[in-house]
């Protein structure tokens, strides 16, 4: 302990700087300019930084990173990066998954080209390519071997100003009668329906049209899972 010392004191509130010491008292200078005595071991030396957090200005200091969490700050790093390459990979995937399906169907044109019909007169449905066959009705979607019709009428016009339920469900039933026909000779295609849960109406349809005019074939509810109840699947037979 020296003059120009900071110091605080222990058994009170206060402090100041050492102007004088006299064997075991010294002289303290306050804030405020007053000199007051007191016994040197009521004193305790402070250094800047201590008197600037006593005043509530300190800069404060934030203590290191542990290795423990550093090691996770680094592998959380990691994860996230992991994460924003494997959204990458995904898009990449569907990309190249979209453009082989074009590369298949462009395959499959090449191998029956629109002269080879014209010069046979008719095409054959039985030997055109399902891929093809389903792409020539936007309404159609070939989802494995199995062939998906969405009957929601949104799907079927581009509006249906003028059209009231009747004539509505009329359409569908349009397109549910004209898909059976471009399949009937496919044995064992399996086609779902899909005709949303509603009132029933257009489900009740279909299995009246299929009971009067497709006895041989079979017909049960699509997966509940993939459709709700809002399927109906259709098994063509001979």
């Amino acid at each position: 302990m020296k003059i120009g010392d900071s110091i605080r004191f222990l058994d009170s509130v206060g402090g100041g700087k050492i102007t004088q010491i006299n064997g075991a008292y010294c002289q303290v200078e306050d804030e405020d300019g007053f000199e007051m005595t007191v016994p040197v071991s009521q004193c305790v030396v402070v250094s800047e930084e201590d008197d600037a957090r006593q005043a509530g200005h300190a800069t404060p200091h934030t203590a290191p990173a542990s290795q423990s969490a550093m090691e996770r700050m680094q592998l959380k790093s990691e994860a996230e990066n992991l994460k924003e390459e494997n959204g990458k990979l995904k898009d990449r995937i569907h990309q190249l998954e979209a453009e082989n399906e074009r590369l298949k169907l462009a395959l499959l044109k090449a191998q029956w080209p629109e002269n080879k019909d014209k010069k046979q007169g008719k095409t054959d449905p039985k030997k055109l390519p399902l891929e093809l066959l389903v792409q020539q009705r936007p309404y159609e979607v070939l989802r494995g071997d199995v062939i998906e019709v969405d009957l929601h009428i949104g799907q079927l016009v581009e509006s249906t100003a003028g059209m009231d339920n009747a004539a509505i469900l009329k359409h569908q039933l349009d397109v549910f009668k004209q898909t059976m026909q471009n399949y009937r000779h496919r044995k064992g295609q399996r086609i779902v329906f899909i005709h949303g849960k509603g009132e029933g109406v257009l489900r009740k349809a279909i299995i009246d049209e299929l009971r009067l005019r497709y006895p041989t074939c079979l017909w049960q509810d699509a997966s509940f899972q993939q459709y709700g109840f809002g399927a109906t699947q259709v098994t063509i037979r001979g």
